[in-house]
């Protein structure tokens, strides 16, 4: 099975949970039939893991990224109506440009301190909503595919998510999850089981965050 291939499957999955136990999910029922909707992901890698979304969905999407060989990626596949190659930590946007600002799998990869500005970026950039996902265990992460930015710089714990404002649910099962063992040892032709495997796992974890390797969490902001 090709990377490519895998990708596309993770791209499904993530659809087919929004649209089964997710349906309910406020963040997602507050814009999942916005198609006008003016979203920014931000840190969208090597592959967005939204890009069945935006195509499903029809959102007016923009992408951003720090490493340029992914923007450059991006652009070529043509998931975006835009990419722009910037740093979470200062966007290179005029405040409230976006009606949802996501950030998926990003904030551990910075130390706290930038964490928090990054934090405050999104907000001077959303008008309404922000949502991200992030670890709340330690996960060790390195330099892949020559982006130095890869390493996981400072997990976030649920009291301190919840403090900065954020609604909270689980994603996964620990011990059963990217970056375990469990995860790694089996042949890569096994990975769409471990993947349907993991979203089961969410599936317990949504209202007990506690048993998860990570979250899902969004914030509304002042109107």
């Amino acid at each position: 099975m090709r990377d490519t291939h895998l990708h596309g499957l993770i791209n499904w999955l993530v659809l087919f949970c929004l649209n089964t136990f997710g349906r309910n999910v406020a963040i997602w029922k507050a814009f999942r039939n916005r198609t006008s909707a003016k979203i920014l992901d931000i840190g969208f890698g090597r592959y967005s893991s939204l890009s069945q979304v935006i195509k499903t969905q029809k959102f007016y999407a923009i992408g951003l990224d720090i490493f340029e060989p992914n923007v450059r990626a991006s652009n070529r596949r043509g998931i975006y109506h835009g990419v722009i190659c910037g740093d979470v930590r200062a966007l290179p946007i005029k405040d409230k440009q976006f009606d949802l600002v996501v950030l998926i799998e990003v904030l551990e990869h910075l130390n706290k301190e930038d964490g928090q500005k990054a934090l405050s970026e999104l907000e001077r950039v959303s008008r309404e909503a922000i949502l991200l996902t992030t670890p709340i265990r330690k996960c060790p992460h390195h330099d892949y595919y020559g982006n130095p930015h890869e390493e996981h710089r400072y997990v976030w714990s649920l009291e301190e998510l919840k403090a900065s404002g954020f609604a909270i649910r689980g994603k996964g099962i620990r011990g059963l999850t990217v970056g375990d063992k469990w995860w790694r040892s089996p042949p890569i032709y096994f990975r769409p089981l471990q993947y349907i495997i993991y979203m089961v796992g969410t599936a317990f974890s949504y209202f007990l965050p506690t048993i998860a390797p990570s979250v899902i969490a969004w914030k509304y902001l002042d109107r």
